[in-house]
């Protein structure tokens, strides 16, 4: 429901982080009051203590299963950008079968990137 909310705000053309990404605004806090979520300051990373009280969760069980997957989906393609590249807009993704590459968010995201050795796509990877 967290990230719903960040997905409520981009539909919106609302500005809900600042810093790049980094810290949670009043305007999430809003947002998540929208869809029944609590909020609370935690800093350093301002507004994103998000709790979902017992009530929202029984109206939006069937929907929270939903959410968990998209989350994922969406925290992949969301990957840090790569380190030691300078410009930063590359990022790593791997294959099944080992081989790496790095690909603009916007590509990778766009339709997926087959390897010629084992025909599979690259999926973004996060760097440690």
């Amino acid at each position: 429901m967290h990230e719903a909310a960040h997905g409520l705000a981009q539909a919106r053309g609302i500005a809900d982080t600042s810093r790049g990404d980094r810290y949670h605004n009043r305007r999430y806090a809003t947002l998540a009051g929208e869809l029944g979520l609590d909020v609370a300051i935690q800093p350093p990373i301002g507004w994103s203590a998000t709790t979902i009280p017992d009530q929202t969760a029984n109206r939006y069980a069937g929907q929270l299963e939903e959410l968990q997957t998209a989350q994922v989906l969406w925290r992949r393609l969301k990957a840090p950008t790569a380190a030691g590249t300078g410009r930063g807009t590359c990022w790593p993704a791997a294959a099944p079968c080992g081989r790496k590459l790095r690909a603009a968010r916007t590509t990778l995201a766009e339709a997926p990137i087959l390897c010629g050795a084992c025909a599979q796509p690259f999926q973004p990877e996060q760097e440690d």
